[in-house]
């Protein structure tokens, strides 16, 4: 592995990080929270018109067709400042969705319109009691008066009051897996509450027609093309992860500087500058875990269990140091308004979306196990 960035690579992220930093302040984020989108439109603009929205897609689709590691380069920045964004659901696993499963006429409408940033396409797979097994999947495709209806409810599906169109995942009555392009008028949405403050909501369709052009794909090719689709999101989830560390690491030892306790930094003390050490240690090992993972994925190696380690261990190690600068900034890391509760917060979510630790930890056993 080449461990040495592109000057095009560096280019990119300094980009990225300009257009994050120019957006988005612990205070704009906290803001957008209340918002009723939860994101902000003149950032996603912004993000379209760099080549940002269309990062994976190729180039026949109006796309950068770049890779996973340009991909993990641009999240870095989007978690070091906590940017929200549909970027990831839309621009990564969507893409990645329509990419491998869509027909030409397909990847010609939606492709395009999500590179040029006009449409937002966000997957809907999440359901209460699912978890990540795809045959426990309750969402039906049924015939219904010689037409094909999808009834269901999913769960936690971010930005859904902003989408034009939902990737939905559903079983039929001999229980073929299926992905379904729904357009988004019509259903019903209902925000829910979630300890991170983000724009997640419950989706229900009921009696929703699915004509043949809501389909993606066969029943042989559902699994794993959802599977490399979610693999690629969760490596830039574990990017995401590692620039909120890095984010929070930094915030924590400049307070340690200056906060003085019996006459000295408390960042003097071993309790404190240990802790410090560890988390430095950690996130360079999640970063490059990340690098690494990407990479593969770009480079035709085996990728799968690197991502699934990825992810695991990146957002542990968030909120690691998320939990530790709490403590090192004391009462005020408590606090709602102070930056530290902030990052813990947003690292629990990482954390437990795309695929929780339970589930990445499951599937790296098989992997080690056979």
């Amino acid at each position: 592995m080449d461990l040495d960035f592109s000057e095009e690579q560096i280019m990119l992220r300094e980009s990225a990080a300009r257009l994050c930093d120019d957006f988005h302040t612990s205070l704009s984020v906290r803001e957008l929270e209340k918002s009723d989108t939860g994101f902000c439109r003149e950032f996603w603009c912004e993000s379209a018109n760099l080549g940002l929205c269309g990062l994976s897609v190729s180039e026949a689709y109006g796309g950068a067709e770049l890779g996973a590691l340009e991909t993990a380069v641009v999240h870095e920045e989007i978690g070091r400042t906590l940017t929200p964004s549909p970027h990831l659901d839309c621009c990564v696993i969507s893409a990645a969705l329509l990419s491998g499963a869509g027909s030409d006429a397909q990847k010609t409408q939606w492709l395009s319109a999500i590179s040029s940033g006009d449409k937002i396409i966000i997957p809907a797979w999440q359901e209460a009691k699912a978890g990540n097994d795809l045959s426990h999947i309750s969402t039906r495709l049924s015939k219904s008066d010689k037409r094909w209806v999808i009834n269901g409810k999913k769960m936690l599906v971010p930005y859904a009051n902003s989408a034009d169109a939902f990737i939905v995942l559903a079983r039929d009555e001999d229980q073929g897996t299926h992905l379904l392009l729904i357009p988004a008028d019509n259903l019903i949405l209902h925000r829910q509450a979630n300890h991170a403050d983000q724009n997640l909501f419950s989706v229900t369709l009921e009696e929703v027609d699915v004509s043949a052009e809501n389909r993606l794909s066969s029943n042989e090719n559902i699994a794993g093309c959802w599977d490399r689709a979610m693999l690629k999101g969760i490596i830039a989830t574990a990017a995401q992860a590692v620039g909120g560390a890095s984010r929070i690491l930094i915030m924590a030892n400049e307070y340690a500087k200056v906060r003085q306790q019996f006459g000295k930094p408390i960042g003097s003390f071993q309790s404190i500058a240990h802790y410090l050490a560890d988390r430095a240690t950690e996130i360079e090992g999640a970063r490059y875990l990340t690098y690494q993972a990407a990479w593969a994925c770009d480079a035709g190696e085996e990728w799968e269990q690197l991502a699934l380690m990825a992810k695991l261990h990146a957002t542990a190690v968030f909120r690691r140091s998320a939990v530790d600068s709490v403590q090192i900034h004391g009462g005020m890391g408590f606090s709602a308004e102070a930056d530290p509760q902030l990052y813990y917060r947003r690292a629990k979510h990482l954390q437990l979306m795309h695929w929780d630790p339970d589930y990445l930890e499951h599937r790296v056993a098989q992997k080690v196990f056979g």
